[in-house]
């Protein structure tokens, strides 16, 4: 039977793990927290709006973490007070979640009175459309659903929490596309989002049409949405999440996986790390040993916690190949495409939703490198290594906007309350995770 945490052996000797670091003390953990606090009150309200959700996303995070950080009130592992701070976030994600929400509202009485159906999606644009419409709202509004959840679960504001769950959901289940899964925003009705984005193809061609939904987008979608109908007590009920689930299990690699979209799911891994057949690169240039070790890896903790949330039982073939394949190279966890703190944020919850054991893991080959990622500043750097094809390091530069001075500092200001918030969960579990219970029958490696 195949444990649902991995053995100290496969932290020392696995594939490509790193050494051993001399464990973080609770008083460099807390250190560590009070300063990258102190960062974000300095730095998260001016990040930038925009059609990018970073600044919105943020704040969930922060206000997630802060929530966090009243643990213990009243004994000496007490931190500062965030209350105020705390207000503030959380009123700023009630109108985010509910402006969003009442777009939609907007726009389906508009299609009601017009008898047209809202969703007729536009032909191929580009990315002008971003600073014309709300954009790019899915990833926020999942982590808002987190952050109300918790504080529904905790009897904080709970009338509050309530109207912006019922808000969370209108969003993410609007914006749920057709395949069950979700992309960045609803790009399927005009004006709710932007419409299908040209890209170059590799090597040249003619371009190619973003993908409609991405597992990313969808990881943050699924698990808000799970969140959120658990605590109004219709997880048992909710379609969109029996569509969701769905979309995973028809993305799912052979391997346990899962790739970047459904259209680049592969087969069973050939005897020398390739793919034995499959259907090209990753978007993020996957290579065979990127499938085995490392980009898909770092999308599994997510998956697999996204899943969870939505009330997937974890006893099937399906979730326990997933199991299976991110256990095997947890040193992969920070090493994600488009956002490789954003694999570790959810490998974190995964791991802490998982019990003590698999928490002390993560803890042990984790907390030494944040820790060591933190600037005198407080702020945080991305601790990817980045070393594969695809994998992006959220705080190094990226060809083609080096004009832009400002970006590493707010990809700055999104990473610290990322590693603020995993460092919080070593000293409260929330109350708003999943039941991750242990498997009961033998892994494969199989999800057919």
């Amino acid at each position: 039977m195949l444990s649902l945490t991995w053995t100290v052996a496969v932290l020392l000797q696995g594939a490509g793990a790193p050494p051993q670091e001399a464990p973080v003390t609770a008083e460099a953990r807390d250190e560590a927290i009070r300063k990258g606090f102190d960062y974000l009150d300095k730095k998260v309200w001016s990040l930038n709006e925009g059609g990018s959700p970073q600044k919105q996303y943020t704040i969930a995070i922060t206000a997630w973490a802060s929530l966090l950080a009243a643990d213990h009130e009243g004994d000496a592992k007490k931190l500062p007070s965030r209350a105020k701070e705390l207000e503030q976030l959380a009123k700023y994600l009630e109108r985010y979640v509910g402006d969003v929400a009442h777009d939609y509202a907007k726009d389906d009485a508009k299609a009601k009175k017009q008898g047209k159906d809202p969703k007729q999606p536009e032909e191929p644009g580009d990315l002008s459309a971003a600073f014309q419409r709300r954009a790019q709202y899915v990833w926020p509004v999942g982590m808002a659903a987190h952050y109300f959840a918790e504080s529904y679960a905790r009897g904080r504001d709970k009338a509050d929490a309530k109207a912006a769950l019922k808000d969370a959901i209108v969003v993410l289940e609007s914006a749920q596309q057709q395949n069950g899964g979700w992309g960045h925003d609803d790009a399927a009705r005009p004006g709710m989002g932007l419409p299908p984005i040209k890209i170059p193809k590799p090597g040249g061609g003619d371009d190619l049409v973003y993908p409609a939904t991405l597992l990313a987008a969808s990881n943050c979608a699924l698990s808000g949405l799970g969140v959120a109908h658990s605590k109004l007590g219709t997880i048992k009920t909710a379609e969109s999440l029996k569509k969701g689930i769905q979309y995973y299990l028809g993305a799912q690699n052979d391997d346990g996986t899962f790739p970047y979209d459904p259209s680049q799911k592969h087969e069973a891994l050939g005897t020398e790390g390739g793919p034995a057949t499959g259907k090209g690169a990753s978007h993020g240039g996957s290579s065979g040993a990127s499938m085995a070790g490392g980009l898909e890896v770092a999308r599994t903790p997510a998956a697999y916690f996204a899943l969870a949330c939505a009330g997937m039982p974890l006893t099937t073939k399906e979730a326990r190949a997933a199991l299976h394949a991110m256990d095997e190279h947890p040193e992969c966890w920070s090493e994600g495409h488009g956002s490789a703190t954003m694999a570790l944020q959810f490998a974190a919850l995964a791991a802490r939703a998982r019990g003590d054991t698999a928490w002390a893991n993560f803890r042990r080959l984790y907390f030494p490198r944040i820790l060591a990622h933190q600037e005198e500043s407080g702020g945080f750097t991305c601790i990817a290594e980045a070393k594969e094809p695809g994998v992006t390091s959220d705080t190094e530069p990226i060809p083609g906007l080096s004009g832009m001075t400002d970006w590493t500092e707010q990809q700055k200001v999104y990473v610290t309350s990322i590693h603020v918030l995993v460092l919080l969960l070593d000293r409260s579990k929330p109350a708003a995770l999943p039941p991750m219970a242990a498997p009961v029958a033998a892994t494969t490696t199989s999800a057919k």
